[in-house]
């Protein structure tokens, strides 16, 4: 196997065309034939099979490089790749991915982030650097935002696993494959240089990486530094109208929310990594590596928060919220909420994310007649939840201190309010003069926090592959085995420190609030005088707050000691998830192509420690759990003919609770006979998935697929409330503990999944050459991609007042669709790219029936759900020489907005605008 490495390290581009095998990655694992996660490097092909492109057309550069490794795969994968000069085209590998096919993007603030592959829960898909697992900072729903495209050089999504995979990998696992020394013959320079603007608020963008790699020692060793920096400031449109409340028996279908609120945000997010890699082939049979990556993702959010809580107002009667619901005086979409409380927050957040991994591995070939293969691994994440600063004001209880709120909700795109004085003459109200500010109505003071803490994860890994090449029957057979041990600990902790009111009247300050006589000198200091960033008609004006002075008033409260450190013990949790894993596999060779069979053993053990929390008093608690899991798979791959491969594969994996749903910290309210908390007890989603897929690989440079999938799935994880059915908290006080109602995750029903799945690309160049058509047309290029998802699982009925239930999979899109219109010619590429999926569930709610009417109708906002999703996206690159490349990119061009909504379009509970976005610079590469 060392001998096929050095091969494929050592090609190197040549002038202008493409050496596909010089872009495959830098190690293999055992098991050679098999694109796994480890993204075995694939052997240099025959010259008669080589895909050779003349000049820079990267879009076509990338696509023939991942046609080439998806062909050579042994199991379903999609691939991007790099060009030739190592750039993927998209800032985070979110958006990369998001371009292929079965991919459908969660986004947040406009921001592609989490995936749904093939229409499945995002938690699902798995993360994985060079074939090593890794848990994402926030836990099984992996980010994929916080991730640089500049770290990688190729990106496998492998779709159905082969049992050297790990079998927590339900939907599929995306392999960041970094890169190497090796991937060039010297010293090789690159970067880029870019900056944009956000149209929406006039925020800017820098986005910046730079990798050197050089080889030494006659070729031996390769050294790589990477760096990027990515930077955008935004703001963002926001409002939100929720919950929508339980129906009242006399009006069995007006769902009325109970608050309607803005979110006016600033954002900084920044992305950064650093990366360090060296490679040192001792031999033609032996090689080692080391690699270390590090990404840090921060998003510091300043949230002006204002709600109006209706269900604190009356009608026009006086009469209380809940009463003008039963006589329909207040209504779902149209109306007056007189006397409603306005609560104020002006929040400053800051959220960082931390991944680093690094790993030290070896290739040793012809051991005795085996080919070995090693990592060992050391990963650090870390979840950062700090509030530098956390606020809170709310109107007086007087109904002529507060607003008056006429709202139209009946645009489900755009939800309106207007703000008058209350006038209050005995029990009745009636409006007043509108209010053109909301600084112009009485905030009273509550409380201001300052938070520090989240979560983090270490993990330590040790991973051994093994094979060989054999004969068994005439067959010839490659058999891999290994083990993989995996230790990783994560805990939560966090810090509160608060200053009520009184604390600091107590100490003498004048709390910042805004009285009758307007707003005082410390409430002043807080805020700035600036005008609205943002381009909607709020119906009010009001004033952004200072970061800076907001941080410091906090920070200064906690050092004083007017700020009291609040016991958050209840929140503390950790836990230990040990993995011992064994996998047999073989590659059956045959004329018609092959099959690859085996199976995975995992004994997985989870102990946890936490502090339940009973009223005031807390006790420790620690849980332990093991379970062993097989899953056996296989593969088969018919090679139709020189063009043409059939794919079978049939695959068993689980999917492992949380780690936070794991978590044994318990909180127990015996007046109310109630639990809520974590579930140690949570069982893994398991399925069973069958794959057919077609794949048609054109010569010269045009693709085609299809395929359909299915799987079988239980024990669904679900938030719901039921007994909670442990009796070892019972206590002769209360001995009943184990039947009061639990609130928490759940395992669910059963259900399924199916879909089918359709990709083509084609580039316009082989038409025109065969037609004699005018050359220019050869440049244009299309790529398109749909899949159509349907699933069902069943929620078991949690009492007879809520019913069993049927519905479709968190994730699940209807219809998934990718377009790509490129055009690549005369040094120009241009690529024109749209997605668009359908809405999807992102939550399950609680349904009950109302009343005795019969009809079931959410308990609060019920099954929440975003809305159709669509993203158009521009970029342009020009090479002006053979070592420069100018670029401009556009996204969101289209302006899409993002909706939420309960249970029903025609109840949104967010709606929110980010605007496009334009970047351009500068690539090079010498």
């Amino acid at each position: 196997m060392a001998k096929k490495l050095k091969a494929a390290h050592l090609a190197g581009v040549a002038g202008a065309a493409i050496s596909l095998a010089a872009i495959q990655p830098a190690f293999a694992q055992t098991a050679p034939a098999t694109v796994d996660q480890s993204a075995a490097p694939v052997e240099e092909p025959a010259d008669e099979d080589r895909v050779v492109i003349t000049g820079r057309r990267p879009l076509a550069e990338s696509a023939a490089a991942s046609l080439e490794i998806q062909r050579k795969s042994d199991s379903i994968v999609s691939v991007l790749s790099a060009d030739a000069i190592g750039n993927l085209p998209d800032q985070n590998i979110a958006f990369a991915i998001g371009r292929l096919p079965g991919v459908g993007l969660e986004r947040d603030q406009g921001q592609a982030r989490y995936v749904n592959l093939r229409g499945t829960p995002n938690y699902w898909t798995t993360l994985s650097f060079d074939g090593l697992p890794i848990v994402s900072p926030e836990g099984r729903a992996t980010r994929f935002d916080n991730i640089p495209s500049a770290l990688s050089k190729q990106v496998i999504v492998s779709k159905a696993i082969t049992p050297n995979m790990p079998g927590d990998t339900v939907a599929g696992n995306v392999n960041i494959v970094t890169r190497s020394a090796f991937d060039n013959d010297g010293l090789t320079i690159k970067g880029k240089l870019a900056l944009g603007l956000v149209s929406l608020g006039g925020g800017e963008e820098f986005d910046g990486n730079f990798v050197i790699s050089d080889r030494f020692l006659d070729g031996k060793l390769g050294l790589l530094a990477q760096g990027s920096y990515y930077r955008r400031n935004m703001v963002t449109e926001n409002q939100e109208t929720d919950p929508y409340l339980q129906p009242r028996a006399a009006r069995p279908t007006d769902r009325v929310a109970r608050e309607f609120e803005n979110k006016l945000y600033r954002l900084t997010r920044e992305n950064q990594s650093l990366s360090f890699r060296a490679d040192y082939e001792i031999d033609d049979d032996n090689a080692v590596f080391w690699n270390t990556v590090w990404t840090n993702y921060t998003d510091e959010e300043l949230r002006s928060n204002y709600i109006f809580r209706f269900d604190q107002g009356a009608n026009a009667a006086g009469q209380s919220f809940n009463t003008a619901r039963d006589n329909g005086t207040i209504l779902p979409f149209t109306g007056t909420v007189y006397g409603a409380r306005l609560n104020v927050n002006t929040n400053s957040l800051e959220s960082e994310e931390d991944i680093y991994t690094s790993t030290i591995g070896g290739e040793h070939g012809d051991m005795f007649g085996w080919d070995l293969s090693w990592r060992l691994n050391y990963t650090y994440t870390a979840d950062g939840r700090d509030g530098p600063a956390l606020p809170t004001w709310q109107s007086p209880s007087s109904a002529a201190d507060r607003p008056s709120i006429v709202y139209d909700f009946t645009n489900p795109r755009d939800h309106v309010v207007r703000l008058y004085r209350t006038v209050a003459a005995g029990a009745t109200r009636s409006l007043g003069t509108p209010i053109n500010s909301v600084d112009d109505l009485r905030w009273d003071f509550l409380a201001i926090q300052r938070r520090t803490g989240g979560d983090e994860t270490q993990a330590a890994t040790f991973k051994f592959d093994a094979s060989n090449e054999f004969d068994l029957a005439g067959i010839p057979v490659d058999f891999a085995t290994g083990f993989m041990y995996t230790n990783r600990i994560k805990k939560s902790d966090e810090q509160v420190w608060e200053a009520t009111r009184a604390r600091l009247v107590s100490a003498g300050l004048t709390p910042p609030e805004i009285l009758a006589t307007g707003p005082t000198a410390s409430w002043s200091n807080l805020f700035l005088k600036k005008p609205y960033l943002a381009d909607n008609a709020l119906g009010y004006a009001f004033s952004y707050h200072s970061k800076s002075a907001l941080e410091d008033y906090a920070l200064m409260l906690q050092k004083s000691g007017v700020a009291a450190q609040i016991d958050t013990s209840a929140n503390w949790w950790k836990v230990n998830e040990e993995i011992i894993a064994g996998y047999a596999m073989g590659t059956f060779d045959f004329d018609w192509g092959n099959v690859v069979a085996g199976a995975r053993v995992e004994q997985i053990t989870n102990s946890g420690s936490a502090i339940a929390a009973f009223g005031a008093t807390r006790q420790f608690v620690t849980v332990e759990k093991d379970e062993v899991q097989v899953y056996p798979s296989a593969h088969f791959n018919w090679d139709v003919n020189d063009e043409m491969k059939l794919r079978l594969g049939l695959t068993t994996s689980a999917s492992r609770p949380d780690f936070d749903d794991l978590r044994p910290n318990l909180t127990f309210n015996d007046s109310l006979q109630t639990v809520s908390g974590g579930n140690p007890d949570a069982k893994p989603e398991k399925q069973q998935g069958i794959d057919l897929y077609y794949e048609w690989y054109m010569e010269p440079e045009g693709f085609f697929s299809a395929g359909i999938f299915y799987k079988d799935i239980s024990d669904v994880l679900f938030f719901k409330s039921r007994t909670f059915g442990i009796a070892d908290f019972n206590t002769t006080t209360n001995p009943n503990r184990d039947d009061y109602t639990f609130s928490g995750i759940t395992n669910g029903g059963d259900g399924w999944l199916q879909g089918f799945e359709v990709f083509y690309a084609q580039t316009a160049q082989d038409l025109v050459a065969r037609n004699n058509l005018p050359d220019w047309l050869g440049g244009f290029g299309v790529g398109a991609s749909a899949t159509w998802t349907e699933s069902e699982v069943t929620i078991p009925s949690a009492s007879a007042a809520s019913p069993e239930r049927v519905i479709s999979l968190p994730g699940t899109s209807d219809e998934v669709y990718n377009l790509q219109l490129t055009y690549e010619k005369y040094d120009f590429s241009v690529r024109l790219a749209y997605q668009f999926r359908t809405a999807w569930r992102q939550s399950v709610g609680d349904y009950a029936l109302v009343g005795t009417t019969g009809i079931l109708q959410p308990v609060s906002n019920g099954d929440i759900y975003w809305d159709d999703d669509e993203e158009l996206d521009l970029s342009v690159r020009y090479q002006v020489s053979d070592n420069l490349e100018m670029f401009f990119d556009a996204a969101n061009i289209g302006d899409a907005r993002a909706i939420r909504y309960a249970d029903s379009k025609l109840y949104p509970i967010e709606i929110e605008r980010f605007g496009p976005r334009y970047t351009m610079g500068v690539r090079f590469n010498f």
